[in-house]
């Protein structure tokens, strides 16, 4: 998995996508002037996460599968806690929730629910918690998303 945001982030966006690709362990860059389609080619075969902004804060998250087809949309506001976050070390990260998203993101992430994992993501349709030894460490409130199939247009 990959993660960028939009061509001029403003701090609290490359703050969220930091915390991202730190969660989920994988690689965050900065998209400068790359077009999506040399965006696509870093992502390679792995999913692809670019979060955008709304009046200089993260406001979006759009996910492309490795085809380069964005699958979910999601409008969103975030609350992040203040205590620090270190990384995900060698916890695991186990996946759990109801709603028309969880299978949705369990799908493009390629998580499991495990009750035992360190770190969790809890999905609703109105909220995503990220967690660690059950302590919310920040959370995307969610304020209408789309998930698109192949016979959208």
């Amino acid at each position: 998995m990959l993660i960028t945001s939009s061509r001029k982030p403003s701090a609290s966006t490359r703050t969220l996508c930091k915390l991202l690709a730190s969660f989920f362990d994988c690689a965050y860059f900065n998209r400068g002037k790359m077009g999506m389609g040399e965006v696509l080619e870093h992502a390679d075969t792995s999913s692809l996460i670019v979060i955008g902004e709304y009046h200089g804060n993260p406001g979006s998250i759009s996910v492309y599968n490795p085809d380069g087809f964005c699958v979910l949309s999601i409008y969103m506001s975030v609350w992040t806690s203040d205590e620090p976050y270190c990384g995900p070390g060698s916890a695991e990260t186990s996946l759990e929730g109801e709603g028309e998203l969880a299978p949705v993101l369990s799908e493009l992430l390629q998580m499991d629910e495990n009750p035992s994992a360190g770190q969790k993501i809890v999905i609703s349709d109105k909220q995503i918690d990220f967690l660690e030894n059950d302590r919310v460490l920040f959370s995307l409130k969610i304020r209408s998303h789309r998930i698109f199939h192949g016979d959208d247009s």
